[in-house]
């Protein structure tokens, strides 16, 4: 190749070439264009952060995944229902799932509430025991109403300061771990806490406790509605803690004493704790009714007296005798009797292997305003009924109960004959006509021909009296110089006062 063509290329990649000046311009402003470009997505991103900060937008829904139920109750029982997917549903300790209730439902505040509780301390001390019954008596004093709300023991609620927990432990944890009031308080508090309805007044009663009173009533009959066999009802004996005996009840009208109706209350087997809540109202109407065919209600201060360390209450005595006087003025036919089962609530197994039932707060909830809510409407009647006439009693008799009053003599009745529970039936008779017994059961022997009554404190307007009313021989009125701090009578009923009642 020449000189000249060497030239003539090397001239023509100095033309194709951009010169250097232009190269630098062009970098630069590639520099600059990509720096600005950054600038203003920073600039951008600034002022969109800074008005999404001052903004108020609405908060997304948290969703949480529930943790699937057993399929199957322990043993192949019946399915267990899932929990439904509601909003309001929060997890429980142990990975199950309850509902938090919804604002508590506004309840009237004329009504008088009082929880019945009742406990199983059988060869146990204290009060510190689960609640095997739960239930609420509400009274309308204004409408003469009234309402019987019956509580699965094994409902899971949240125990205030304790988590969530079967209701019929709240008692337990209130007596150990020294909460103000005890269990009871305790356990009004829960109720009040998850139900929404302000708990009053408290009645605890034991075992022993409601056999004695239906034994003070000489018992009382229930309708039962369909018969009832059990052959695995709890007899715990000395040596054999879990022996178990056979109870039967056949339909229909059956006439029970303390132990057949305690029998009847807490029979399981074949049944449900649903069915054995609806037993328990039966039985206590059954009481109510007895009750006052006794005109027994105005004596309940004395009654609690003379049960002893059976019974536990927060009421006074003024406050017994004022929710007693309400008692007659409501009609059975006005005493609604509601027991929490499905559709309100649904079996439920944790993980840790416990049945408890859940609650639906929903419906739960729409129950109590519709049972314990102020009426809607308040219709007057158009005619005023005439009022019911008191029962008014004779200057004299007014006199008599004032002596017996006045002396104050506590008696103990004791039952000589074969007649069962006889004790408990004259104990009774005898509160009716003002005495004050504080004490019944059976005598040394059961062959007592005559009746005896030892008197041990000389008061002698109430011993002449008794004398007379029973009839009594003076061979058989007896003086002891051995005092009980007690009792200042004790009447041993006899054979011949059995035949004379009607």
């Amino acid at each position: 190749m020449g000189i000249t063509a060497v030239r003539q290329q090397n001239v023509s990649r100095k033309r194709g070439r951009p010169p250097w000046w232009l190269r630098l311009f062009v970098s630069l402003f590639l520099i600059v264009f990509l720096v600005g470009g950054l600038y203003s997505g920073y600039l951008f991103y600034a002022t969109v952060r800074a008005i999404v900060a001052r903004a108020e937008l609405p908060a997304f829904p948290e969703l949480r995944l529930p943790v699937q139920p057993r399929a199957e109750a322990a043993g192949g029982g019946e399915v267990d229902e899932p929990p439904p997917q509601m909003p309001e549903m929060t997890p429980v300790s142990g990975a199950a799932f309850a509902f938090a209730p919804p604002p508590a439902p506004m309840v009237d505040p004329n009504r008088i509430n009082v929880l019945l509780l009742g406990i199983d301390r059988r060869g146990g001390t204290g009060w510190g025991y689960r609640t095997d019954t739960i239930m609420i008596v509400s009274v309308d004093p204004l409408n003469k109403t009234a309402v019987m709300l019956s509580i699965p023991r094994d409902l899971q609620v949240e125990i205030p300061g304790y988590g969530e927990d079967r209701i019929n432990v709240a008692n337990v944890y209130g007596y150990s771990r020294k909460y103000p009031g005890g269990g009871p308080a305790l356990l009004k508090r829960t109720i009040e806490a998850n139900f929404g309805i302000p708990i009053n007044y408290y009645i605890m009663v034991d075992f022993q406790g409601f056999e004695k009173i239906v034994d003070i009533l000489g018992g009382i009959d229930v309708n039962v509605p369909r018969a009832l066999h059990d052959s695995q009802f709890p007899d715990p004996r000395p040596g054999d803690p879990y022996g178990m005996k056979t109870v039967h009840f056949n339909a229909g009208w059956q006439h029970m004493n303390g132990q057949r109706a305690l029998e009847y209350a807490r029979s399981r087997m074949s049944t449900s704790d649903f069915d054995r809540a609806h037993r328990q109202q039966l039985i206590l109407l059954a009481i109510r009714e007895k009750a006052l065919s006794l005109n027994m209600i105005p004596k309940l201060p004395s009654l609690v007296e003379t049960m002893g360390n059976m019974v536990r209450t927060d009421m006074t005595l003024e406050e017994m005798v004022e929710l007693a006087r309400l008692a007659p003025q409501v009609d059975g036919a006005n005493v609604q009797q509601v027991v929490l089962e499905k559709p309100y609530v649904y079996g439920y197994r944790r993980p840790d292997g416990a049945a408890v039932q859940l609650p639906k707060w929903d419906l739960i909830h729409q129950l109590v305003v519709d049972l314990f809510g102020s009426p809607a409407v308040a219709v007057a009647p158009t005619v005023a009924a005439p009022p019911t006439p008191t029962p008014t009693l004779a200057p004299v008799q007014v006199e008599e109960l004032q002596k017996l009053a006045q002396e104050g003599a506590r008696i103990a009745v004791q039952n000589g004959t074969s007649e069962p529970n006889f004790a408990a039936r004259v104990a009774a008779m005898l509160m009716q006509e003002g005495y004050q017994v504080v004490e019944f059961g059976d005598a040394d022997r059961m062959d007592y021909p005559n009746t005896v009554i030892v008197d041990y404190t000389g008061k002698t307007y109430t011993l002449e009296r008794l004398i007379a009313r029973f009839g009594v021989t003076p061979e058989n009125v007896r003086s002891s110089t051995n005092l009980r701090s007690q009792i200042d009578i004790r009447v041993i009923v006899g054979q011949d006062f059995l035949l004379s009642l009607p």
